[in-house]
This record gives C-alpha cells, sequence and structure tokens, in this order.
C-alpha cells in the first residue's frame, strides 16, 4: 500500500476517493506513520521511566471500544495494523490519553484535574462581517452572505506527544467526506467541516453520570464525527442527537453552523438535557452557562476574557476571531485563551499542562478551513480547502514534529 501514501518530496498532496473506511484508514496511517511512531515511542520511553501501569488504561479502553461505530472500529483496527509501536501504548493513545497524561503528571504541577481545554466562540451571520473571496459555499463559490463563524483552540496535555495534522476523509458510501485538523493516528475528531458545508466543534464539560458504562457512552469524538459524516443542516445534526438518550452523550457544548443557520447546544448527561443558546456571538469554555457543571478557575477567565474581546465590536471576521485565539491576559500558563505550559515546570509534570495545540476556524456553508499548529501566537495562518491540494507537512505531520523539535 505504498502509492496511498503522501509523497514526502511533494510541497502538496491531493486525497482521492477510495471505496471503504478501511482503505481510507490505512492510506491515512500511511501518511502520518512517522509522526504516530514517534509519539508512541516517546510516551513508551516516559511510562518506562515511571512505572506506569497501564492495566487499568487498557481495560477502559477496551470498553470504550465497544461504543464505536462499526465503520470507527474498522478504521481504528486498520491503523493499529500499520503502526510499527507497542500495540499497548497506541491502545491508550487513542483511547485513553487524557487519563495517560494524569498518570505521567504524578499529581504534580499540573493543569486543574481532568486536563481538558479549549475556547470556542460562535458568531451568527448577523454578526459576520464578508471578508472578499474567502466566503465560499459548499460548492466552492464566492458569496457575498457569509455563513457563522466558529473558532476552536484545541487544547491538550501531554508536553506534544499527540500530533497534529490535517485530515481529509472523502466521500465513502452514503457517508458525507469532512476536513479538520485534529490528532494523527486517531479515530475521533473534536471539529470539523463536511463536503456539504456543515461544520461541528465541541469544547469538553466535566459532567458525566456513574449509570453510564463506557461501552454505551457516546464519546464527544464519536458524536463529531458522525454528525459531519451523517448530516447537511444543523437540523438534521440537532435530529441526529435528538434521537440518542441524553444520558448516554458526553457532557459538552456543541457548535454547528451551516450556510444558514448556526445553534450553541449545551448537553448535559447528569440532568438529561439540551440546552440552546440563541445569543448572535456565543463563547464556551469548560464549564455551562445555562446548567450547572463544575467550573474552574482557568475556565471562568478564559470564557470572560474572550466575552471581554468580542462584546464591544458591532461585525466581527475573522481577523477578530485570529485575535481571541492568541490572547494571553491572565497568562501565562491556564488563565490565558492561548495556554502555555506554567514556568519553570519540569518535565515529568508538564505531562499534565495543558496547552494549545491547535486553532481553526470554520465558515458555516463553506469546506474551507484556516488553521494553525500549536499556539497560534507563533503560527501563521494557512487555508486548506476540501477536495484541494493541502501542503504535505500538514498531512503527514511532519509540520508539527518541525515546531516540536
Amino acid at each position: 500500500m505504498d502509492d496511498v501514501a503522501a509523497d514526502p518530496g511533494a510541497d502538496t498532496c491531493l486525497v482521492p476517493a477510495v471505496d471503504s473506511f478501511a482503505e481510507q484508514a490505512e492510506r491515512r496511517a500511511q501518511t502520518e506513520r512517522e509522526a504516530v511512531e514517534w509519539a508512541i515511542d516517546e510516551l513508551e520511553r516516559v511510562i518506562d521511566d515511571q512505572g506506569v501501569d497501564l492495566e487499568p488504561l487498557l481495560e477502559y479502553a477496551r470498553r470504550s471500544r465497544e461504543s464505536l461505530p462499526d465503520r470507527h472500529l474498522r478504521a481504528y483496527e486498520t491503523m493499529a495494523r500499520v503502526f510499527d509501536v507497542d500495540p499497548a501504548v497506541y491502545d491508550v493513545y487513542v483511547f485513553a490519553y487524557a487519563e495517560l497524561c494524569e498518570e505521567l503528571a504524578d499529581g504534580v504541577g499540573r493543569s486543574e484535574k481532568n486536563p481538558k481545554g479549549c475556547t470556542n466562540v460562535l458568531v451568527s451571520p448577523e454578526r459576520v462581517d464578508s471578508d472578499g473571496g474567502f466566503d465560499t459555499d459548499s460548492a466552492g463559490a464566492d458569496t457575498d452572505s457569509p455563513g457563522a463563524l466558529v473558532l476552536k483552540n484545541r487544547d491538550i496535555a501531554g508536553r506534544g506527544t499527540r500530533p497534529k495534522s490535517v485530515i481529509e476523509q472523502p466521500p465513502i458510501d452514503d457517508y458525507y467526506g469532512f476536513l479538520t485538523v485534529d490528532t494523527c493516528g486517531t479515530i475521533s475528531t473534536f471539529k470539523g467541516v463536511n463536503d456539504r458545508g456543515l461544520v461541528a466543534a465541541n469544547t469538553y464539560i466535566d459532567s458525566t453520570r456513574d449509570d453510564v458504562d463506557p461501552e454505551d457512552q457516546l464519546r464527544n469524538g464519536t458524536v463529531i464525527r458522525t454528525l459531519l459524516e451523517t448530516c447537511a443542516t444543523v437540523r438534521e445534526a440537532r435530529s441526529h442527537l435528538e434521537s440518542h438518550p441524553t444520558r448516554r452523550l458526553s457532557g459538552q457544548t456543541l457548535f454547528l453552523a451551516d450556510a444558514t443557520d448556526s445553534a450553541l447546544l449545551e448537553i448535559d448527561p447528569v440532568t438529561e438535557r439540551i440546552t440552546v443558546d440563541e445569543d448572535r456571538v456565543v463563547t464556551r469554555t469548560n464549564h455551562f452557562v445555562d446548567s450547572a457543571s463544575t467550573q474552574t478557575e482557568s475556565s471562568t477567565n478564559r470564557r470572560e476574557r474572550a466575552l471581554e474581546l468580542l462584546e464591544e465590536a458591532d461585525r466581527l471576521d475573522r481577523t477578530d476571531l485570529w485575535a481571541v485565539a492568541r490572547d494571553h491576559a491572565n497568562g501565562p500558563g491556564d488563565g490565558s485563551i492561548c495556554r502555555h505550559p506554567e514556568p519553570e515546570t519540569d518535565e515529568p509534570h508538564a505531562f499534565g499542562q495543558l496547552t494549545t495545540a491547535s486553532t481553526a476556524i470554520f465558515e458555516g456553508g463553506s469546506p474551507v478551513i484556516e488553521i494553525g499548529l500549536a499556539n497560534p501566537c507563533g503560527t501563521e495562518r494557512t487555508r486548506c480547502t476540501f477536495g484541494e491540494e493541502v501542503p504535505t507537512d500538514l498531512r503527514t505531520g511532519r509540520r508539527w514534529l518541525d515546531r516540536l523539535q
């Protein structure tokens, strides 16, 4: 299957059509192989150094796999066969990474307990400025009527050991294709836009039920990917969510946008409620605003700062959202939107430090994303369009490795 790998000597590359999820997964694994094998080897070294017992994490991973749709499970199993890595460490990397970072941080010097992050913003079409040529509909044509804008800063622990790449999945059978920037070698997706122009992105909320087992819970990364694969509009996405018992969903705020509609949903499995925020400019971090939830200091600070940056403008564009993504007020460290490791944190504890791993800005109805890898304050904006050539080092994860090394 060497012919399915991206040409490492090429400046840009396309993703051709495929006939199955297994074929797509194998090609993607070949493309991202260098980055994934580096990450697993690095994790294995630190796990051995600290003597971490993987058995509880592997049991959690095993039960979590049972919750996957068959097509996602096939993709995971295919990728696992490609990588020349320790299978147990790869299993934990895919299904129990946050829990592993908790173990590696050893309880000291980490970000807040249960290291989850992210700062998201949704700007409804009424408040969006057209930006001449960047507004395109799902057919790729320029339009003077922009859709809603969605910003996602993805914060993650682990000292860089979950490399990021631009991931494109072409349409397969009756499923839509999608484009995103997310973790190399995994099957979960936490934001993206599909070939019909539906945007979906989330923030994690610590709201869980003790009476729902891992194998019965729909993980956030599964929910986002499923919506992108099966829904064309915000209305369809909301109907799909409502078809599942809310108690089986994971706590999250879900940002949705298409060419004409947008919505922010707070999904609370504890109270079994999905509430809608209809404000024209909405921002969320890692606590509920319309329901009760755990609310940490950093989550409060980041949301209040984002609102402060956004509230005075009558209309907003991508440049305004990039300014939010790069903001360092309340920093350095956990309190800022652009999150960096706390100063003077040594290597073991750095695995518990949350840092901004990627920034993505989407427009409802447009199969285009603007991305930045790692901290947005130190990266250039790159524009990627579904079905078009993308810089090869973004597809392979090589750009992530180059920045890290």
